[in-house]
């Protein structure tokens, strides 16, 4: 049997990384306060998902240096140049045809590209 390839990554602000397969589950640690998404770069096939309001709701999302240091390299952009990032942040593979949830599997040069980011920024990854 084949492995599949995961969907998406979720890093939450204690440093922890976790591979996944629906992106519904990385959804639901966001926490109850709906999902913003955004492209990573225009050009990419990468999206990122966090929570909402999480800037707006600071004793509810802790600062997640890890996800904003990860998304800094992923783009090539030094650390103190990202935006602030609170709370989980999911990063997923997108695919605008699927009309089920608009995610696809991430490729082996995305993960590790990824994996890179991750260990640059001292996740644990699981």
């Amino acid at each position: 049997m084949t492995k599949r390839p995961p969907v998406y990554i979720l890093i939450t602000p204690d440093g922890q990384a976790r591979w996944g397969h629906q992106l519904a589950v990385a959804e639901e640690a966001m926490g109850p306060h709906g999902i913003g998404r955004s492209f990573l770069t225009p050009q990419a096939r990468l999206r990122i998902a966090a929570p909402n309001s999480a800037l707006t709701r600071p004793d509810q999302y802790a600062p997640n240096p890890y996800a904003a240091q990860v998304l800094a390299h992923l783009v090539g952009l030094p650390p103190h140049n990202t935006p602030e990032t609170r709370g989980p942040v999911a990063l997923y593979g997108f695919d605008p045809t699927n009309e089920r949830d608009r995610t696809r599997p991430l490729t082996t040069p995305e993960r590790n590209t990824i994996t890179q980011a991750l260990t640059a920024a001292g996740c644990t990854t699981t």
